[in-house]
């Protein structure tokens, strides 16, 4: 089969790696040089550009089912979800690796050694375990315990799909059929998360939190 033409190539180069047309000067420039390295040069820069980020990391965030309101009953706002949205983008566009980011999502604000954003003064793992504060949640429930089954359990199928690619959550009723998932580990995650409470950290670094503790001190 034929190789695409070059103005073809750099169109999909672009709209792959970050969903973006490109500009016709770049479209231009490529045309007029379709060498190997040119091409080398042009995904490099593309996989340099903060879009590849932006790009690549809605598809990390439909896994986290990213929002910024809990749906349910009168689908109240999440507040500071664009922090989470961010950190995403961020780590994707910083190469941070998957491992690194999967300690995050679990317990990245519990790390002894976060990963710290000097740049930006903030603490980027304690931004991961986000993602939990993603999930239905009502207000004026009448039966609040219902209401954390069903938190929990959408935190339970979220970690499991998006991290293990595998479905846990009909283990809460059952023994998996076609996988070794015991009703007792679903248990042993439920209580886990159900251990745990909602609430707002604040991700600044401790040099940041403490700027102006002694001029406070002073006054």
């Amino acid at each position: 089969q034929d190789k695409a033409p070059p103005q073809v190539l750099v169109r999909r180069a672009h709209l792959i790696l970050t969903g973006l047309p490109p500009k016709a000067e770049v479209v231009n420039e490529f045309v007029s040089d379709p060498s190997e390295q040119a091409y080398r040069s042009l995904i490099d820069s593309l996989l340099a550009s903060e879009a590849f980020g932006e790009r690549w990391g809605r598809h990390w965030m439909d896994w986290y089912r990213f929002a910024e309101s809990h749906g349910s009953e009168g689908d109240p706002a999440l507040p500071y979800a664009n922090a989470y949205r961010d950190y995403i983008i961020r780590a994707l566009n910083d190469d941070v690796p998957y491992d690194q980011l999967l300690r995050e999502h679990i317990a990245g604000d519990l790390l002894k050694k976060p990963r710290l954003n000097e740049e930006l003064g903030l603490n980027e793992s304690a931004i991961g375990p986000a993602h939990l504060r993603m999930v239905p949640l009502g207000f004026g429930v009448t039966d609040a315990y219902e209401e954390q089954i069903v938190t929990t359990d959408n935190q339970i199928d979220v970690i499991s799909k998006a991290m293990l690619g595998v479905t846990v959550s009909c283990a809460r009723c059952h023994n998996h059929k076609f996988d070794p998932i015991s009703q007792k580990d679903f248990y042993r995650l439920y209580g886990i998360l159900a251990s745990n409470r909602p609430g707002t950290r604040d991700v600044n670094t401790q040099e940041k939190q403490s700027l102006n503790k002694d001029a406070l001190a002073k006054l």
